[in-house]
Order: C-alpha cells, then sequence, then structure tokens
C-alpha cells in the first residue's frame, strides 16, 4: 500500500532576504533615483535655455551617477548579506 501522507513542496521563487527589507530597499532606492534623474533633467533643460551655468549640470549629472552607483550597490549588498 502506497503512504500519501508525503507532501512535497516546490519553491519556484527564492525569498529575498536582507539586513533591511528588500521590498523597502527596492522603493527607497527607486525613488532616490528616480529623484536625481528628474532633478538632473530639469538642470539640463534650464542650461539649454541659458538659465544656469553649464558648470552645474556637469555637478549634477556626476552626483547622479554616484548616488545611482551608491543605491544599486547597497541593495544588492543587502539582499547578499541578509
Amino acid at each position: 500500500m502506497k503512504d500519501d501522507s508525503t507532501e512535497i513542496t516546490i519553491r519556484s521563487k527564492s525569498e529575498l532576504r536582507g539586513v533591511v527589507q528588500p521590498k523597502i530597499v527596492r522603493i527607497i532606492s527607486f525613488i532616490v533615483i528616480t529623484m536625481s534623474l528628474v532633478a538632473c533633467t530639469v538642470l539640463c533643460i534650464l542650461a539649454i535655455w541659458k538659465f544656469t551655468e553649464s558648470d552645474a549640470v556637469w555637478r549634477a549629472i556626476a552626483t547622479f551617477i554616484v548616488v545611482s552607483i551608491a543605491t544599486a550597490i547597497f541593495t544588492f549588498v543587502n539582499e547578499k548579506l541578509g
């Protein structure tokens, strides 16, 4: 006679763990990167119309790159070490 009491559980997607909840980290990272991108876009448009100096645009773009890389690294490390 066969034993039908054995249950098999298959998880198709692994659970994400982190020091800080990965879902919250991803949301915050998305918001920070989006706000930086919007600020850079506005500064670029102002520079095109000569309302601001081009030096501010290059600083904003450099800041955007640094912030984007930092949030991406933080998200990656949080998910891997958690």
